[in-house]
């Protein structure tokens, strides 16, 4: 690098200045050490291992969220199918599956095809009862109290209560 050096107004000098390192190592080449590629790995790994329970849990709560609007979804389309077709229209929940069947001229057909919770969301339902009739006005039949069908996973649980008359409850059945 050259450096001028101006002293007199009649010109100036040109001199060559070597720029010099820092004091301390020299390297050959620029990168890290092993040792700093390490440390930043184990550091990487220790902050990994404190956020993945976080994390994995709350992936496992919108899990069992999205499984229980999926089974709310069918018991609702179930009484509004009932209410707008006039028909006995049935709720299933059964092995792990939920469906919903009407009826046409006497024959349940299938209205809403059978979604595994346990496949499509890893969830386990257990329902106290199998499934809820629907009268073609709407109304739950054959209900002495309100029916609960529960869905959990890894220690999260979600219900679905559904009132003795067939109204989905939004805050939970009342013990």
């Amino acid at each position: 690098m050259d450096l001028r050096v101006c002293l007199l107004p009649s010109g100036c000098a040109s001199k060559r200045v070597a720029l010099s390192r820092p004091a301390g190592r020299v390297r050959g080449e620029a990168g890290f050490t092993l040792v700093e590629v390490l440390i930043v790995a184990v550091m990487i790994v220790l902050i990994l291992g404190m956020a993945f329970p976080r994390v994995h849990q709350a992936f496992t709560a919108e899990t069992v969220r999205n499984a229980q609007y999926a089974a709310q979804a069918y018991v609702t389309t179930a009484r509004a199918v009932s209410l707008q077709k006039g028909r006995t229209t049935v709720f299933h929940s059964a092995g792990q599956r939920i469906w919903v069947t009407t009826d046409s001229n006497g024959v349940q057909v299938q209205y809403r095809p059978a979604v595994r919770l346990d496949s499509a969301y890893g969830v386990t339902l257990t329902a106290t009862r199998d499934s809820i009739l629907f009268n073609g006005r709407g109304i739950a039949v054959g209900l002495s109290a309100s029916q609960t069908v529960t869905l959990s996973k890894d220690g999260i649980t979600k219900s679905i209560c559904v009132s003795a008359l067939g109204a989905v409850l939004k805050g939970g059945c009342v013990s």
